[in-house]
């Protein structure tokens, strides 16, 4: 459920009291494989985005920053320069320091192989890579995707999808909905956005998914009494709002996990949970700090929900990654030693949704920005503000040069960076994970921690 500002005022206090309360996990069972695995990726996390959520959702009373729940379980990094393929010259060669995108990262970790970017679970050649979430299927193993982008996105597709474009996202959803037809749904729990792909004018692929025996859910409320085995949920025409700009009938990263988990565990088989926070990325690649703080927000409460279901039982290795770095995200600025989260503490929307607001109506950029952030706007800041363009990227650039100065950020990209991510690991099969790793190496590490 989206937060208020009141509640996020509270973040800190709670973080601080699970940081106490928490007991490490089960680390192995032997060499029993896991009967569950969780597979958790932050898209464009890095750990600058995580230490910028630990300082926002620090406790301000205590002396030292409290960590995340995940932290606990850090067990290395890994790297993403590695895996691009370069085929311009008619033969596939790697680029050892060129960096990933969603698609071929993605891919490295649902099959173990590399491809070339933009590319979902098929070789270089188009062949298609089978994938962990496949195998599980064939196990008998249940299976379920999350994420708050589209469910027809390159990270999610990328484990129950093969194309060589992972733009033809109208395409993803009809190979989902092939598997229909041939009465093997690989996909038993599919929750996110992306309605438009899976409804295209006439052609309305949710009844078709209704038609296998899903329940469709549209809502949060619809979400939460779900009791199907078998569950659709498109919660918005493509990806879903930023956390902080939700209202209530659309679910959180952790409601849609919570769900998840309790639906998939009905298997006595066990179950392969993907769940991705899509739109660290997102607001990352627009500088947006608020953005990556709300995101980061959403992703951290489907990671306590993950781990509050593992900690109950010696079953289930839990993987948190991410599949890159985007942005270039830095700590500090102009030669000043500090990074303060003080003005993102009680905002109660994201540029974001300030920009639509702004696009959308007459009313000057200065009203609305004050009325969604907890300081008083300097007369220069107010300037700046209303002399602003009223096209989107003009906003989007303003707002984020504000909050950047406010709070001490700097980025050096637009794009994806080669900065290596953070790798946290609990559970049976835990030990073949650690140093810095390959984003293949991981994928191979989990397809042989689970289906050896």
């Amino acid at each position: 459920m989206n937060m208020t500002p009141l509640a996020r005022a509270a973040v800190p206090a709670f973080f601080a009291l699970l940081a106490l309360v928490a007991s490490p996990l089960p680390a192995d069972a032997g060499n029993t494989p896991p009967r569950n695995v969780i597979f958790m990726v932050g898209d464009g996390m890095s750990f600058a985005h995580v230490k910028a959520y630990r300082m926002y959702a620090d406790d301000p009373s205590t002396d030292l920053v409290e960590p995340l729940p995940m932290e606990q379980y850090l067990v290395g990094a890994v790297s993403t320069d590695s895996i691009r393929l370069d085929c311009s010259s008619g033969d596939c060669v790697r680029l050892p320091h060129g960096f990933t995108d969603s698609a071929s990262s993605a891919t490295a970790y649902a099959t173990g192989h590399d491809t070339i970017v933009g590319h979902l679970s098929v070789t270089g050649a188009g062949k298609p890579l089978k994938t962990i979430l496949e195998r599980a299927h064939e196990r008998g193993k249940s299976t379920g995707l999350v994420a708050t982008s589209e469910v027809t996105h390159a990270t999610p597709a990328a484990f129950a999808g093969h194309i060589t474009d992972r733009d033809q996202q109208g395409m993803i959803a009809d190979q989902y909905v092939e598997a229909l037809v041939l009465k093997d749904p690989v996909v038993d729990v599919l929750l996110g956005g992306g309605r438009k792909h899976l409804v295209r004018g006439e052609n309305d692929l949710m009844a078709e998914f209704r038609g296998a025996g899903y329940e469709i859910l549209q809502n949060r409320d619809e979400l939460m009494v779900s009791q199907a085995d078998r569950l659709l949920g498109v919660f918005a025409e493509q990806g879903l709002p930023r956390a902080w700009d939700r209202t209530p009938e659309i679910p959180s990263l952790a409601d849609m996990t919570s769900v998840a988990l309790r639906t998939l565990n009905r298997n006595e088989r066990g179950f392969f949970l993907m769940v991705e926070g899509s739109q660290i990325d997102w607001a990352a690649h627009k500088h947006s700090v608020p953005g990556v703080v709300s995101e980061m927000e959403d992703f951290v409460g489907a990671i306590r929900e993950v781990l509050e279901f593992a900690g109950q039982r010696d079953d289930t290795l839990v993987v948190i990654t991410a599949d890159h770095e985007t942005g270039g995200m830095a700590l500090g600025r102009d030669n000043i030693y500090y990074w303060d989260a003080t003005p993102l503490r009680g905002m109660v929307h994201t540029p974001k949704h300030m920009t639509q607001q702004f696009l959308s109506t007459e009313e000057p950029l200065s009203s609305i920005v004050a009325r969604n952030v907890p300081f008083k706007l300097t007369p220069v800041e107010v300037t700046e503000l209303d002399a602003t363009y009223d096209d989107d990227r003009s906003v989007r650039k303003t707002l984020a040069k504000l909050f950047n100065r406010r709070t001490f950020t700097a980025w050096s990209s637009n794009g994806h960076t080669g900065a290596d991510v953070p790798l946290y690991v609990v559970g049976p099969g835990s030990e073949q994970f650690g140093g810095v790793m390959q984003n293949e190496d991981l994928g191979q590490a989990l397809q042989e921690a689970f289906l050896p």
